[in-house]
């Protein structure tokens, strides 16, 4: 079979040959040089953080186990954030979003509920075989949505928090414009159309995924927490 070179890579108090776990070594180098890489920038603002978590001050407080104080004092400024927070926070950043939804997971009395703000809507269908896409953006305040696409469409609609089941009921009205077709290959005819939706989500953080049915065939949404609404 010929000579196989091995070569040996030593990280932390372990020595892992190429050849044996090659890829477990080349992934935790590109997973430190991404950490490295986080470590030089500039101080991490907290508030702009936990808005792009999606998690709330005194959630917050509950992860690194500090009072609600502590963290409204970061989050004005009024105190500087201790580097092993802005680490903690880099490495949430890092992180796939099933694995930080685990994280957060441990926040006590943290529901499923949807927050109110800013939301990306990406949509997934089949056309003729074809694999298709889109997206729109979203806005939920006081148990209302409102929404629109880049190709004309609108939404509007409301959803509700079910405590028991912790889940997310959407109900939304889909307009979509005369000459439209949607991702799953439903057309909208010469006069547009009207479509009446409903789907469960999670509560998004960042993400969150479903699929619904119109006309008989699949269309897979997920659901990104942008940020808060404007004040």
């Amino acid at each position: 079979m010929g000579d196989r070179h091995t070569s040996a890579v030593q990280i932390d108090h372990g020595v892992y040959s190429d050849n044996l776990r090659g890829r477990f070594v080349h992934e935790l180098i590109a997973q430190k040089a991404k950490i490295a890489y986080f470590s030089a920038m500039a101080d991490v603002n907290l508030k702009r953080a936990l808005e792009a978590f999606g998690i709330k001050q005194s959630e917050f407080a509950q992860l690194v186990d500090v009072s609600l104080r502590t963290v409204s004092l970061w989050a004005s400024g009024e105190k500087p954030l201790p580097g092993p927070v802005q680490g903690y926070l880099r490495l949430l950043a890092l992180l796939p979003p099933e694995t930080r939804v685990r994280e957060f997971q441990r926040i006590k009395g943290r529901t499923n509920m949807l927050d109110d703000g800013v939301y990306s809507l990406d949509y997934r269908g089949e056309n003729a075989g074809q694999a298709e896409a889109g997206d729109a953006l979203a806005v939920l305040r006081n148990g209302r949505i409102l929404g629109s696409d880049r190709w004309g469409g609108t939404f509007t609609g409301s959803y509700d928090f079910d405590a028991g089941a912790q889940s997310n009921t959407l109900h939304v009205r889909l307009a979509v414009p005369p000459g439209g077709m949607l991702v799953n290959g439903f057309s909208a005819g010469p006069d547009g159309a009207t479509i009446e939706i409903v789907g469960q989500f999670d509560r998004a953080a960042p993400v969150s995924k479903t699929s619904v049915k119109i006309g008989g065939k699949p269309i897979d949404l997920q659901l990104t927490y942008i940020g808060p609404l404007p004040n």
